[in-house]
């Protein structure tokens, strides 16, 4: 499916190359722009209809449309569709930085919703994977992974001065779960600041903020509203504000 995308070429490399993506770019000269990244994905651009296509197999062609997503542009849903069975819940994943978390729930009130956090509610109750899946595959309508800096790794073939911040190991394994039950289409990745992502999950569309959830809180809405959850426009502004 078409991406709309009319800010031309230049701008389209630079969207590219901020992404980290690599590859090259050719001119067809009938009016067609394309890139071909290193992992075989394809972009198609005519910049006098503004329009974008991605092609190429499932994960690097998600990876050229992700752009687009994390950049504020909306790239098209295969499922953007009203979900009919009844899920309402916003399912949220979340470290140890309370403080994002709150940020986060107060966006997703602002915004009408209902977010389901699971030290909220009945977690206590259960073990953790047996909430999990309760909530996951029975009641979520749309999943969101909080990924912040709470720890510090490496490989093991390097040393201490190369450590990276990332998401703790509990948030990965819950990504994973919520990526196989709802898709990559009804779920999306907050991350805070520099932080290292699982190279697997690079298909996955992500927002990236530095110092509030709200910094992202428009196209948080967007990609929401593009996997069928109901949001009222008039509320978009004032959980961004």
């Amino acid at each position: 499916m078409a991406i709309e995308f009319h800010e031309g070429a230049a701008a389209l490399k630079e969207l590219v190359a901020s992404q980290g993506i690599k590859g090259e770019w050719a001119d067809d000269g009938n009016g067609r722009i394309s890139f071909r990244s290193q992992r075989s994905g394809m972009l198609n651009y005519w910049p006098h209809k503004g329009t974008v296509l991605c092609q190429g197999k499932a994960a690097p062609k998600a990876e050229l449309e992700a752009i687009f997503s994390s950049s504020g542009v909306v790239a098209p849903v295969a499922t953007a569709t009203k979900p009919n069975n009844g899920k309402t819940k916003i399912f949220v994943v979340h470290g140890h930085d309370t403080g994002a978390l709150e940020q986060l729930e107060l966006v997703l009130r602002r915004l009408g919703l209902d977010p389901y956090i699971l030290q909220n509610n009945d977690g206590e109750s259960k073990t953790l994977i047996e909430a999990l899946e309760q909530q996951i595959y029975k009641e979520a309508a749309f999943g969101i992974v909080l990924m912040t800096p709470d720890d510090y790794g490496y490989a093991k073939t390097k040393s201490d001065a190369d450590r990276q911040p990332r998401a703790r190991q509990n948030v990965i394994l819950e990504l994973g779960m919520v990526l196989a039950s709802l898709g990559r289409e009804r779920m999306v990745l907050l991350k805070k600041g520099a932080l290292e992502i699982p190279t697997d999950v690079n298909g996955v569309i992500y927002l990236e903020f530095n110092e509030h959830v709200k910094e992202v809180a428009v196209k948080l809405a967007t990609r929401m509203k593009g996997a069928g959850i109901l949001i009222d426009d008039a509320l978009i502004h004032t959980a961004a504000a």
